[in-house]
This record gives C-alpha cells, sequence and structure tokens, in this order.
C-alpha cells in the first residue's frame, strides 16, 4: 500500500468536530425541553416552577441564545454540503430517517421559535399558561404539530448521539443507559404535556381550569394595542418564509449534487469480495466503496455509517491495492487506533479506480467478530449489533 498521506482534506477534521458539537448543543436543547414536559405529570405549577431552568435557561441567557442559534444554523449548513457530496442516496432506512428528519426540523420549529419571540413581543412571559393555552385552547393543530416537531427532532438527534457513541470504544457500556433514556424520556413527555394540557382546559370544556400562582402576565399585553395585530401576523409570516428558505436551499443543494455527478469523470471498476459472503460487482467510480457496496445491496459492517469514525468497516486489499489512493489523516487515525495490517483501508474512505480491486471484510456484516480489544486503547469485548 502506498505511503500514508500527511494532509488531511481541507476542513474536514473541523468539519466533523463542528457536526458532532452542533449537534450535542441541540441534542442537550431538546433533553432539556423533554425533562421541563415530563413534570407535567406532577403538577403544571410544578412545570413552570422549573421552565427557567431546564428551557427557559436557553432564551435567557444571551450566549447560550446564541450558541443554540449559531448551532442550528451551522449543523444545517454542514448538512446541505454532506448532502451535496453524497454520491449516492441509497442509504441504509436508519440513515433516510435522520436525514429527512434534519431537513424537517427548521420548518417544524420555526412555528415554536418564532411564536415564542411573538409572545415576548407583546409584553408576555412565556409561561406555560400562555404556550400550552395556545396548544391546547386556541389552536390545537399547532399543538399536534409541536408533538409531530418533538418527534422527528428526537429522533435526528437520539440517530446522531448513537451513531456517535456506538463508534467509540467501550460503547456496550454506554448503551446500557443510552437505550432506556432515548425511549423513555419522550414518552414521559408526552404523557407528560398532555396530562398539562387537561389541567389547563377550562372546567366547562372537561379540564381542570388551574392557574399559576404569581402568574407574571395577570395583566395581559403591556405593548401598544395596535402592535398586537401586527406581531401576531409577523409570528404567522415568518415561519413561512422560513420554510420556504430552508426546503429551498435543500432543493438547490439537490440541484447542484445532481449537476455534480452528470459533469463527474465516469469509468468502471470491477470489485470482488473474497472470504466469507464473496461476491462480485462492477460499478462506476467516484463513489467510496462503501457507497458502491450499498449501492449494489450488499452486507457490510459500518457502525458510523460512512462517516469515518468507527473502523468497523476495514477491508483487506489483496490485488489492486497501488492504485488506490493513500489514507489521509483522518483515515490513518482510525487506521492507527485499530493497530491495522498494512493492507487494510477503510471502505467508507478508498475510492476504486478503473480495474479490479479485490478485498476482503476484516469485521464481518454481522458484526459477530468485532472486538474493542484489538484497539490501542484496549476495553472489553463487545458486539454491536447490525
Amino acid at each position: 500500500m502506498s505511503e500514508t498521506a500527511t494532509a488531511s482534506p481541507w476542513g474536514a477534521k473541523l468539519r466533523l468536530q463542528a457536526m458532532i458539537g452542533t449537534g450535542m448543543v441541540m441534542f442537550v436543547f431538546i433533553t432539556m425541553h423533554l425533562a421541563n414536559l415530563t413534570l407535567g405529570l406532577v403538577s403544571l405549577q410544578t412545570m413552570e416552577d422549573w421552565r427557567p431552568t431546564l428551557s427557559g435557561v436557553w432564551s435567557n441567557f444571551a450566549v447560550l441564545k446564541y450558541l443554540l442559534q449559531g448551532s442550528l444554523v451551522v449543523h444545517f449548513l454542514l448538512a446541505l454540503y454532506s448532502l451535496y457530496h453524497r454520491n449516492t442516496l441509497k442509504v441504509p432506512p436508519y440513515d433516510m430517517a435522520q436525514m429527512v428528519a434534519g431537513v424537517l426540523i427548521i420548518p417544524l420549529l420555526g412555528m415554536h421559535v418564532f411564536g415564542v419571540m411573538a409572545i415576548r413581543g407583546l409584553g408576555l412571559e412565556p409561561t406555560y399558561m400562555v404556550v400550552l393555552g395556545q396548544f391546547w385552547i386556541v389552536s390545537p393543530l399547532n399543538g399536534l404539530q409541536q408533538i409531530v416537531m418533538l418527534v422527528v427532532a428526537w429522533i435526528h438527534g437520539a440517530i446522531g448521539v448513537y451513531t456517535w457513541l456506538q463508534s467509540r470504544d467501550g460503547s456496550a457500556r454506554l448503551m446500557k443507559f443510552f437505550y432506556p433514556f432515548v425511549v423513555a424520556l419522550p414518552i414521559l413527555a408526552m404523557l407528560g404535556y398532555v396530562e398539562a394540557g387537561r389541567q389547563i382546559i377550562p372546567i366547562d370544556e372537561g379540564g381542570m381550569g388551574m392557574v399559576l400562582e404569581n402568574d407574571p402576565n395577570e395583566l395581559g399585553p403591556t405593548v401598544d394595542p395596535e402592535m398586537i395585530p401586527v406581531i401576531i401576523e409577523q409570528a404567522k409570516q415568518r415561519p413561512i418564509l422560513a420554510t420556504q428558505i430552508s426546503l429551498g436551499l435543500v432543493a438547490l443543494v439537490l440541484a447542484a449534487r445532481w449537476l455534480r455527478l452528470y459533469m463527474r469523470d465516469r469509468g468502471r471498476v470491477r470489485v470482488t469480495y473474497a472470504g466469507r459472503r464473496p461476491a462480485s460487482f462492477v460499478s462506476d467510480t467516484g463513489l467510496t466503496l462503501l457507497e458502491m457496496v450499498h449501492a449494489n445491496n450488499l452486507p457490510h459492517a459500518n457502525v458510523c455509517r460512512g462517516r469515518g469514525r468507527c473502523g468497523t468497516c476495514r477491508v483487506r486489499v489483496l490485488r489492486g491495492g497501488e492504485n488506490l489512493s493513500p489514507p489521509d489523516d483522518i483515515e490513518a487515525k482510525v487506521l492507527a487506533r485499530w493497530n491495522a495490517e498494512p493492507n487494510e483501508r477503510l471502505a467508507c474512505q478508498i475510492k476504486p479506480h478503473e480495474g479490479d480491486l479485490e478485498v476482503e471484510r476484516v469485521i464481518q456484516a454481522d458484526y459477530s467478530d468485532l472486538d474493542y480489544s484489538k484497539t490501542q486503547k484496549a476495553t472489553s469485548p463487545v458486539k454491536a449489533t447490525s
């Protein structure tokens, strides 16, 4: 195999770190919101008492507010960049679910964000009394949209964190806590949301008619009455504009991606898999080996789903390795962590050129021989599920 390259692709490591960092910020944000909703199982008052600490902290502190807003924008732009560089959209179902969820987050989140901004614009505090009153009494359809938004955002974030955890040594220990957490929290949050809604609905409509102690909005809006319809109209139009912009950007990226693939130089490569589950296929060049495998419906271990983090897609290059580009710093680091043999490469990183390539899976597609104790940072042997 050729000597390891000394330079990584421009910005690749920075983009990876930014994607993980901004994703974690948003996952913490949604986690704290869901935790706040679970307190509705106790009472509406308890949920409101904890609002400044759990959900309100993101708007009450300028640093956190700008951190969240910046993370949302950067994460979305990085997702568009990743979409543009995808050579195939034939991906595993969970990858497609995360991709679709990521596209829908901004349109779904817009109603909530601009709604809270409108409440503050009216001179009101966005208490759960006001917000849930809007969702349960004034516009139940908006309330349903918020549930959909929470589910979509949680699915997107949970899949992302799951992928990140699975690509780390000792993930089996973490998963013992992550699995019940990722299932239980949204269920408890929805139950708390329903119970709080039942408490806030007036008695004559079948609810409990509860009110908050020391309600900061007792006197109503403090803004000039003539501005109220203007603020409300802005709250209706801004989510529409945000949706048009976000979906428009997605459409432009998809069009640019199609043009890039249409204009690329096309060659043909024959790939042969030796060992267990032998296979052979012919593919267009320009794809990574893992993308070729997915396009031909062949099983292949890839915990991090082609992000170059986990090393589980490693293959031994038996023939044709002299035609492969040397590994960049990111791939070399992962290979070194696994104490990889000189002829081992990551299927998600190599792009076979024209000719013939023969490889063998290092880790079987069902992860039956995945052993993290072989890494430099040894841990107890674990097995992952496909």
